[in-house]
């Protein structure tokens, strides 16, 4: 009987896979398509290779700015290929070396649950003592007119089109959806974004929300909010999608069309409700420890629904894995980074302004303009936003700027420490470096 058979083989599942191995237990990993999942293979490291040419061509365009005079630039989207290609693969090799060197069992196949303690993988019964769900997500589509066109993309399908796209639209201003739109304008295309909510990127920091709109449409994107896609029709020689805005129906010409309408869990096939294994539409059922409503089995990451991250579903099998070990690890899930990829870059940890209405707050802002760093990148676009509890302790940082993805990691590290942010005035940040923002957030509140 092995100790834990983890079915998905995605961040959450080969992290969780290789922690188990290192702490002991017999491991089998099941994958029924490609290891890494959609995060290594169609998602976080495609998007941001793409995302780091992107930068290269904002540089390139801006080169006049700093006495650099390029008369010409030619974009190949071949090469551009062939380099996310190569990024992924080197990754995924990476991760299977490393599985292969510790001895996991990787298996290629679908599972199913048969019971608590079997899984079924390719007709053959595994037995084991916990079992572990990490399945992941996938794209969620709704119905409108002419949604089986050939140009109606998910993110996936994108990554893989053989040419730019000269008019993208973008359905949905989530992270994926504001990432993929920041991207592909810098690659000249006609971009525009449609958003049901009343702002994009819910449900970051309003102050954020507010900020991201304005820079993104000062960088060229149409934005529509409060609106849906109601149609997409062939017009002569082109596509033109119908959209329901405030004002009125917008009829925006159109090349390709990706839905980025969130995601769902995926456990189809897992034979949940027959195993009694408590489940809602946004995920299974799970506690602090992950466990489900069946004490052995397990989920963790996106098919439990709490937060759709990579990193957070790697330590969702962290503590699954030190609760069947019996040394329960400390893991703060209320302080997960989230960070978002476009020009510039955003990211947030803990609770937003909005979280805090009704309560005794204080708050701090240090605008990127006044840093001297900032200047010498000629990127001043941003703000740092510091949210403070009643004893002075921080509970939330929203950060929109240039490297924000690095910085916030700075400021969680403080927030795990539970003190008051009097003991951070002192800390020395070198000069001149973007990190000097922090410290000056955190001068700016009241003594």
């Amino acid at each position: 009987m092995r100790d834990v058979v983890i079915i998905g083989a995605g961040p959450g599942g080969f992290d969780t896979a290789i922690f188990a191995k290192e702490h002991g237990l017999d491991v089998v990993l099941v994958e029924e398509n490609i290891v890494g999942g959609t995060c290594l293979n169609w998602g976080c490291i495609p998007t941001k290779a793409l995302y780091h040419n992107a930068k290269q061509i904002a540089q390139v365009k801006e080169a006049d700015t700093f006495g650099i005079h390029i008369q010409s630039m030619n974009i190949d989207y071949d090469v551009i290929k062939e380099r996310k290609e190569s990024i992924v693969s080197h990754q995924v090799n990476n991760i299977e070396t490393s599985l292969k060197r510790l001895g996991v069992e990787l298996i290629q196949g679908t599972a199913t649950i048969k019971d608590a303690n079997t899984v079924v993988v390719n007709g053959t019964e595994l037995a084991t003592k916990h079992i572990i769900i990490a399945t992941g997500s996938s794209v969620r589509k709704f119905p409108f007119k002419g949604d089986t066109l050939m140009i109606i993309h998910d993110s996936k399908d994108l990554l893989d089109l053989h040419e730019f796209p000269k008019r993208l639209l973008v359905v949905g201003a989530g992270v994926i959806g504001c990432e993929m739109a920041s991207i592909f304008q810098h690659f000249d295309a006609e971009v525009t974004l449609v958003e049901y909510q009343k702002e994009i990127l819910p449900p970051l920091d309003q102050d954020i929300q507010k900020r991201a709109r304005n820079l993104f449409k000062r960088k060229g994107l149409t934005i529509h909010t409060s609106a849906t896609l109601d149609e997409i029709r062939q017009v002569d020689d082109e596509y033109v999608a119908f959209v329901k805005t405030k004002k009125g129906i917008v009829e925006i010409p159109t090349d390709y069309v990706l839905l980025a309408t969130g995601r769902q869990p995926n456990f189809g096939g897992i034979n949940l409700e027959q195993l009694g294994i408590d489940y809602q539409a946004s995920g299974i059922v799970v506690n602090d420890n992950k466990q489900t409503s069946i004490d052995n089995i397990y989920a963790i990451g996106d098919v439990n629904g709490e937060l759709m991250l990579a990193h957070k579903a790697t330590y969702d099998g962290y503590k699954a894995i030190s609760h069947m070990l019996n040394q329960p690890m400390d893991i703060n899930f209320d302080l997960v980074p989230s960070v978002v990829f476009s020009f510039p870059e955003i990211a947030s940890i803990g609770k937003t302004e909005e979280d805090l209405q009704g309560t005794t707050y204080h708050k701090s802002k240090y605008m990127y303009k006044t840093n001297a760093k900032a200047q010498c990148m000629n990127e001043t676009d941003g703000f740092i936003k510091m949210l403070a509890n009643e004893e002075n302790v921080l509970v939330g940082c929203h950060i929109i700027g240039a490297h924000a993805a690095d910085l916030i990691h700075e400021v969680g590290s403080l927030m795990y420490t539970k003190i008051s942010i009097d003991s951070y005035r002192n800390i020395i940040h070198a000069h001149p470096t973007l990190s000097e923002i922090i410290g000056e957030c955190i001068k700016g509140f009241e003594h």
